[in-house]
């Protein structure tokens, strides 16, 4: 073989070489210079031209020429490779034959070593690859690029980063170019351990290095950065990414995982980018979770058009509309100062099939809150919807009157319960206890009467808030009995009167001195509740 090779040699320098498909090491040679002509330099030059090809991560090992004398060899460490089998049997097939070469004293090469370092990463023995590059230098070889990037990803799988690095000063200087693939393994292994920063500085350095960094290193950043609640970094890696040409688009997560990081960081700009991206081009389905925590973060910022996106992706993902979904909507139209709007959501419930209660309204409840103007401002909104021919909901009126009642204000709250009629609504139950509640704050039990004798003509019926509050409000006054007819009437009806019932009943009994207040505290227990030394030293003291 040798003598072939020189000859090809000498044959080109006297005229043109036409290269053909069995001519394939000369293309690694001819540029080479030999000191002399021996037998062992011809082995030498080819086994150096084959270990600085360009590398690339392979799953089975280079094939030698035929003539080469660990051409045999090589072909059945390949056939083990490529049926690898149970760890364990593929290492020790494979240094079974490793040993067969040493017996026959043939020298092991670059690809020989490969076929050893796979057989260790296979079985996750970090220490055998550092034994077989160790024996690969004391042999005076120095480790291929190829050889070194199976070191470095058995070292990433186990995040032993320091070691990493040792191998990667190593390759600096033994004159081995480290690669896309090379860096990609010091990444996952840095990733693996959470050094985002010293990853981030890697990054820069494969670009002061002109190495092209593929979308697997910053996907692998992007994950770290997920994992570590660092939506900033997450999303700057990936603007990059998509700067660079990559093709972002192939992993269509990282945009559902950077929104999702996103939205629990309050991010707003993340989560629009992102949303457009996941959502709006690649139709992914983010699940319920990450849906109602972007519809937080549409709220939290006024986002209106977001959380009406939000809100019909639950829906095209198959989660039936639910009250909750929509109150975020609610608070993004009252962070832009739309009350307006903010009511008519309640109306776009009831057409999506759900009923808005109490807890619907408290985004508005709480806007209006104890502010007069702001209560007046609202009930005009009200009018303004009647005029426009357009339902006033109830839900919309009674948070107006429980504006009303919080203010304490029981003559505004009165005058908003009158208008009822006008607006087109009928009172339910929830206004006629909203009215009661603001009865509570002024004591003035003669109101409350007067309303549950109205509640009682309309033909509403009481439920068990209503007997709370009418039990709440006697306790307000001086003659008190009425408060234990409210609590037979509940027990009457097979009801376990609230807790806070029977805590408010045992306040004003101790207050008075009444000694049926050891009555109640026993009743409370009779019923599971638990009765607090604080509670029970009400008793005795001074008013």
């Amino acid at each position: 073989m040798n003598r072939l090779i020189l000859t090809r040699i000498s044959t080109a320098a006297t005229q043109p070489l036409k290269l053909k498909s069995k001519q394939w090491a000369l293309k690694n040679v001819n540029s080479m210079r030999f000191a002399s002509t021996e037998a062992s330099n011809g082995e030498a030059v080819l086994e150096q031209a084959m270990a600085n090809a360009t590398a690339t991560k392979r799953n089975i090992i280079k094939q030698s020429h035929p003539t080469v004398p660990l051409a045999a060899f090589h072909n059945r460490l390949d056939y083990q490779i490529r049926h690898k089998g149970a760890p364990k049997k593929f290492l020790e097939n494979v240094l079974n034959i490793v040993k067969e070469i040493k017996q026959h004293n043939l020298v092991l090469d670059q690809t020989t070593y490969y076929a050893i370092l796979t057989a260790y990463a296979h079985n996750r023995d970090q220490e055998g690859m550092m034994r077989t590059l160790k024996e690969m230098k004391q042999s005076g070889l120095i480790p291929s690029v190829d050889n070194y990037n199976l070191a470095l990803e058995a070292l990433a799988n186990v995040g032993h980063v320091r070691q990493q690095s040792v191998l990667k000063e190593e390759m600096k200087q033994n004159g081995v170019p480290l690669t896309t693939s090379s860096y990609f393994h010091l990444l996952r292994g840095m990733c693996k351990q959470d050094e985002l920063e010293f990853a981030l500085d890697t990054l820069e350095e494969m670009k002061s290095m002109n190495v092209q960094a593929n979308l697997s290193c910053y996907a692998t950043i992007i994950s770290a950065s997920l994992r570590l609640s660092d939506a900033t970094t997450a999303f700057n890696v990936l603007k990059e990414a998509e700067s660079a040409g990559l093709p972002v688009q192939s992993q269509p997560r990282l945009y559902l995982d950077a929104m999702r990081v996103g939205a629990n960081s309050d991010s707003e700009e993340i989560v629009n980018y992102c949303w457009d991206k996941a959502i709006g081009t690649y139709s992914m389905r983010p699940d319920e979770g990450t849906l109602l925590n972007v519809l937080r973060v549409a709220a939290k910022t006024g986002n209106t058009k977001l959380a009406t996106d939000t809100i019909r992706q639950l829906s095209t993902s198959g989660y039936p509309y639910k009250e909750h979904y929509f109150t975020p909507l609610m608070e993004a139209f009252i962070v832009k100062g739309d009350l307006k709007s903010a009511f008519n959501v309640l109306d776009i419930m009831r057409v999506s099939g759900v009923s808005p209660t109490l807890r619907a309204t408290l985004p508005i409840r709480k806007q209006l809150d104890k502010d007069v103007d702001a209560i007046d401002k609202a009930y005009y909104i009200l009018e303004e919807l009647k005029k426009e021919n357009k339902t006033v909901d109830i839900s919309a009126f009674n948070v107006v009157v429980a504006a009303c009642a919080d203010a304490k204000d029981i003559e505004r709250t009165i005058a908003t319960y009158r208008e009822a009629q006008a607006l087109g609504v009928k009172p339910n139950v929830d206004t006629y206890n909203l009215v009661l509640e603001a009865c509570i704050h002024t004591r003035m039990k003669g109101m409350g009467n007067v309303v549950v004798d109205e509640m009682k003509k309309a033909e509403i019926t009481p439920n068990l808030e209503t007997y709370a509050k009418m039990m709440e409000l006697s306790c307000t006054q001086k003659n008190y009995e009425d408060a234990f007819v409210y609590l037979e009437e509940m027990k009457s009806y097979d009801i376990v009167p609230p807790e806070h019932c029977y805590v408010r009943l045992a306040q004003k009994l101790a207050y008075e001195q009444d000694p049926r207040f050891h009555m109640v505290l026993e009743e409370m227990e009779t019923f599971g509740y638990k009765v607090t030394p604080r509670t029970r030293a009400l008793y005795g003291k001074t008013k």
